[in-house]
């Protein structure tokens, strides 16, 4: 622990790095914060802060900067997180008002919002369900011998599927067995739908095991659309001016990467979200090169259903942490409404 004095300077360091992107000086921040003792004592204090590993210098005869440790001490100890202001918090429950009811179209929605707040980047996750339950199932007459699977999950995903025809099968036979299958199988689980071991015609018989297979491919994922906003805004910021460096982070931030750069499958995994959770990775505690110069803040949400999803922002180490928390743990908190709200 450290002495009230140092966490009040560890406090103003912080803020001030993160306001100026500058490494800050002991004249500065006297200066500011009209302190009460000399320069010389705060750089003695901001000595011993730097023996501790709290803060460094990244250049001879310049000021200090924070040390992912002194981040760290100050995201656990020091920072003042607030909710978002009223007016901020009615305008972003506007926005929601006016998206479609889909979930997908919610976690977009979601992303946008932070990135366009914060200036950082936003990932955002669909809400997920490990086992999923079919709504309704329907079947398109494409050409004589094509048809189109159209699977709607309770969590209002929606899967296609072509299938092949042995003859010839009107739009009303079509329908007809679609609503033979939904009266059996709607509201079920693949386990479910596996257990009643029903006997189907040739075509019903491939029909359900489409399904099943565009079922057992959705559980198989491990979290749900990713919906990414916000890169140009960071890659800004001049902790990314080197160009080697934003190349491998755009690289890290893709599709087929993105799990090892933000943990969204841990965070939206099988486990009830806890409501207001939030989790820091700061710098040198990611695993991933790339995103050592890096914090991920991370929140999980839940709902009915055993719906998961994860709200998360990148940002440079020198983010603005209590505004970023404070508005994950919001995000966060919209999205468990609307789900409560729409599933419950």
């Amino acid at each position: 622990m450290l002495t009230e004095r140092r966490e009040q300077l560890l406090r103003f360091i912080v803020d001030e790095y993160v306001r100026s992107a500058q490494p800050v000086a002991s004249s500065a921040v006297v200066q500011r914060y009209a302190l009460p003792v000399s320069s010389a004592t705060i750089r003695n204090e901001m000595a011993r802060l730097e023996d501790e590993g709290y803060i460094v210098q990244p250049h001879t005869s310049a000021g200090r900067v924070p040390s992912d440790k002194g981040y760290r001490y100050y995201v656990e100890a020091l920072m003042r997180p607030q909710e978002p202001p009223a007016a901020i918090q009615q305008t972003i429950r506007h926005q929601f008002h006016q998206a479609a009811g889909e979930t997908d179209e919610w976690a977009h929605l979601a992303a946008a919002v932070l990135a366009a707040r914060l200036s950082y980047v936003s990932v955002v996750t669909a809400p997920h369900a490990a086992q999923t339950r079919l709504r309704s199932l329907q079947l398109v007459s494409v050409h004589d011998f094509v048809a189109l699977l159209v699977l709607v999950l309770q969590e209002t995903l929606v899967l296609q599927q072509t299938l092949t025809l042995d003859r010839p099968l009107s739009q009303a036979e079509l329908a007809g067995v679609a609503a033979h299958l939904n009266s059996l199988y709607a509201g079920r689980t693949v386990d479910e739908i596996r257990a009643m071991q029903m006997e189907h015609r040739s075509f019903e018989a491939q029909t359900v095991h489409a399904a099943l297979d565009l079922m057992e491919s959705e559980e198989a994922e491990s979290f749900g659309e990713a919906y990414l906003e916000g890169l140009r805004d960071m890659l800004l910021e001049p902790e990314f001016a080197q160009g080697d460096r934003m190349l491998a982070l755009m690289d890290l931030l893709g599709r087929s990467n993105l799990d090892k750069a933000i943990p969204l499958a841990r965070a939206a995994g099988d486990q009830p979200a806890r409501p207001g959770e939030v989790t820091a990775i700061i710098g040198s505690e990611h695993p991933q090169d790339a995103m050592q110069q890096c914090s991920v803040v991370i929140s999980p949400y839940g709902g009915p259903s055993g719906l998961r999803g994860a709200i998360s922002v990148v940002g440079p180490t020198r983010m603005n942490y209590s505004r970023t928390v404070s508005m994950v743990r919001y995000m966060s908190g919209i999205m468990e409404e609307l789900l409560d709200a729409y599933f419950g």
